[in-house]
């Protein structure tokens, strides 16, 4: 590949124009190169982060196919190398890669730390790395010790990462992967199955995986993912709303009511039942400060709609039905 056609599909990974077959061609490219002193010095700033990124996410692969995660992360000794040493080799206007992969096969043994929440409140935990992670109600996020720049989420969390030259932040999401550099982002990941919303408050980051080209957002702008189509739809939209949980607000906008209702489980400990498809799938917006009580929350909602609620005797369990209250 010469540095014209390179050039070309980096900044078509930057633009998310670029499909998974021109993101192999950089992939395929990597895996077979030689010592070659110039083959990126002319590369632009912004060019020279996609390729540390696309490496990046390129070595995470092979680091999870060499051991899958577990309680005990076994991966070759050279693959962390490799991530460590990205940035420098890229600053010299070229790379090193050993022809003979296969002749080191010293291994490193890494514990994994775990930090999670419950429904009991709202959890703010620091990185090895100094980045600050919220996690909502129920979520969970599992890392390297000592490291922490490649994290695993379920659930909810909101980031602020601090930037360091040469060292992507790495997030999985289900099957979605959000790589930065230095920003703050939302992930709504609570069903990883259906969908995953990233959500952009400043700088950009890069979300994809095998089945999506990659998406590059910035401030503002979000994607969501959708598993069962393989795609990622990206729209323009406040940040803040989707990061108020932080503050304990709760904030919907066009939401399902089906998809409040889990919010609302997660943040009140309750289960609320549909009496309808209807009453589920009907659309709502609106915005209700911390400790509001859940019957209060419930009311306002069902009046958009006259819908009515009942609590049933005994249990923290809420129908809402069609008609007036009985």
């Amino acid at each position: 590949m010469n540095n014209t056609r390179l050039k070309e599909l980096l900044d078509k990974y930057l633009e998310g124009t670029a499909t998974a077959a021109e993101i192999r061609e950089v992939d395929d490219w990597y895996g077979s190169f030689e010592s070659d002193p110039g083959l990126t010095e002319q590369l632009s700033a912004e060019q020279r982060s996609a390729l540390e990124q696309l490496l990046f996410l390129r070595i995470s692969r092979e680091v999870e196919q060499a051991a899958p995660s577990v309680k005990i992360i076994k991966a070759p000794l050279r693959y962390w190398w490799a991530a460590a040493s990205v940035v420098l080799l890229l600053a010299a206007g070229g790379f090193y890669f050993a022809r003979n992969r296969s002749a080191q096969t010293e291994t490193a043994t890494v514990a994994t730390l775990t930090e999670q929440t419950g429904r009991g409140g709202i959890k703010k935990i620091v990185l090895p790395d100094g980045t600050a992670v919220w996690l909502n109600f129920e979520s969970k996020i599992r890392y390297a010790e000592g490291q922490g720049r490649e994290v695993w989420l379920e659930g909810e969390g909101y980031f602020e990462v601090t930037p360091q030259q040469g060292r992507p932040f790495l997030v999985h999401a289900g099957t979605l992967d959000v790589n930065v550099l230095g920003t703050s982002f939302n992930i709504d990941a609570y069903t990883p199955g259906e969908t995953v919303t990233v959500t952009v408050a400043s700088g950009k980051v890069a979300v994809g995986n095998d089945q999506a080209a990659r998406t590059t957002l910035a401030a503002n702008q979000q994607a969501v993912y959708l598993a069962a189509a393989g795609k990622i739809e990206k729209n323009d939209i406040a940040a803040a709303d989707f990061s108020a949980w932080r503050q304990g607000q709760l904030v919907f906008k066009k939401a399902m009511f089906r998809n409040i209702a889990q919010k609302l489980e997660r943040r009140y400990d309750v289960r609320i039942r549909f009496a309808g498809e209807h009453i589920a799938n009907s659309l709502l917006t609106a915005r209700f400060d911390e400790n509001v009580p859940i019957g209060d929350i419930l009311k306002m909602l069902c009046d958009i709609y006259g819908f009515s609620y009942r609590q049933e005797p005994g249990k923290n369990e809420y129908l809402v039905y069609d008609g007036q209250p009985k």
